[in-house]
């Protein structure tokens, strides 16, 4: 192992599945957990090199709240010495997992018990991580899957966009093709001890784990951490990192298990190819809380609301767009949104928050200076909603809806993905 190649990892996962009865996040609706189909987990994975710690975290749920990441990352900084900015604390974005924050407007809550022991155990993991460290060497893979995702929003002959991942006709219904590119890369460090015996993976993908069973349950980005399991062994973690997945759905009619699968196969395969250990030297961060602007209310906004109140046969996700959009406060007119990225070597990752669409990630991944960058939605939480690009961000379709799922202004996503390339490239300037 040369010296640019030396570091240590530790690993850790610890359970984290709620009772059954939780209420269940991700939807507009209530839903009761009625049974648990797969444990979930918070995992971590520690690297050090050259005197410098980072942190990954990746939990099986919805998304992390703001509250419950600034208090975690405090104690992890007490506990291991590892400052905020080095900590990236991520979540799958299962639909089937436990409520971790109140919102007003949404028939749901948060129990304060599960909360705090959840907050408890991203702690817990990445200090039993930082406390178990070994020699290592990390292995980078990329390939592509296709055929487990697809772009959900569609252009139409009128401009506009709209949400739906049928097959395309001809443009017979008004539908001409795909509003935006997809992002079918699977990328994977797979870390080994100095045995050269795997030790844990870190997948990164784009795809909205999408499924409204009244179950506990990690979805596909749990059978890809199961599959790993079966082939390196039970005590080999996968932190499962998610992609910008905003404007992506699963492949219609396929069961979800079979994606899982698959993409662990694409994984297995990129990480069993990798002959060379990465350079993992320099070990860096950055941290940034760029200001953006919140939405305001219009006119037009209070006509298509007052519109939906007046229909007849509104339905549950209708009615709580009304609660939402009701219960929307103007101030702050300003946010300070997270930016934050991590170097290890010729590596790199970027993490915003909120549900990002495909040509954000892509944008920061052709500028970035690193041989490869991974991309993470929903880190530091989900106060952004959806964070489509500029250009898609005006054209209607599901997500693109202002105060119900996006909450910033359109040019917030330039600020964004402005501010994580030009980071990236200080990393790698300096």
């Amino acid at each position: 192992m040369t010296e640019s190649n030396k570091c240590r990892v530790g690993v850790a996962q610890v359970d984290i599945t709620p009772p059954l009865g939780s209420d269940l996040d991700g939807y507009f609706h209530k839903r009761l957990a009625k049974e648990i189909k797969s444990r979930l987990y918070t995992k971590a994975m520690v690297i050090e090199g050259g005197g410098k710690c980072i942190a990954l975290v990746s939990s099986d749920v919805c998304w992390t709240p703001e509250q419950i990441v600034n208090e975690a990352k405090r104690k992890i900084e007490e506990a291991c010495g590892i400052p905020p900015g080095a900590v990236i604390i991520s979540s799958t974005h299962t639909h089937t997992s436990p409520v971790l924050d109140t919102v007003e407007g949404l028939p749901y809550s948060a129990d304060p018990k599960y909360v705090k022991e959840f907050t408890d155990n991203l702690v817990k993991a990445v200090t039993e991580a930082f406390n178990s460290m070994f020699e290592a060497d990390i292995y980078y893979g990329k390939t592509d899957a296709e055929g487990f995702s697809i772009s959900k929003l569609c252009r139409l002959k009128n401009g506009r966009d709209v949400y739906d991942i049928r097959p395309m006709d001809g443009g017979k219904d008004g539908r001409i093709g795909f509003s935006a590119p997809l992002d079918t890369s699977v990328q994977v460090l797979c870390v080994k001890d100095t045995e050269k015996k795997t030790r844990a993976f870190a997948v990164n993908f784009a795809c909205h784990p999408n499924s409204g069973p009244e179950v506990i349950w990690a979805e596909w980005p749990g059978d890809i951490a199961k599959t790993i399991a079966a082939v390196y062994g039970p005590d080999v973690p996968c932190l499962f990192l998610q992609g910008t997945a905003g404007d992506v759905d699963c492949m219609p009619k396929l069961p979800h298990e079979r994606i899982g699968r698959g993409i662990a196969g694409a994984a297995i395969m990129a990480a069993e190819r990798s002959i060379t250990p990465a350079k993992v030297l320099p070990v860096d961060w950055r941290l940034r809380h760029i200001p953006v602007q919140r939405e305001t209310k219009t006119p037009e906004s209070d006509a298509f609301i007052n519109e939906l109140r007046k229909k007849p046969d509104i339905g549950l996700m209708e009615k709580s767009w009304i609660k939402i959009y009701d219960s929307w406060k103007p101030e702050p007119r300003e946010i300070k949104a997270p930016v934050q990225c991590l170097r290890i070597g010729d590596m790199a990752i970027a993490a915003l928050r909120g549900e990002i669409f495909t040509p954000l990630g892509m944008e920061i991944k052709k500028f970035s200076p690193a041989a490869s960058t991974f991309v993470l939605e929903l880190t530091d939480e989900k106060k952004g909603g959806y964070i489509p690009s500029p250009g898609q961000a005006g054209r209607g379709g599901y997500g693109e809806m202002p105060f119900i799922c996006r909450h910033l202004v359109p040019e917030a996503a330039d600020r964004l993905t402005d501010a994580a390339i030009e980071m990236l490239w200080e990393m790698w300037d300096a």
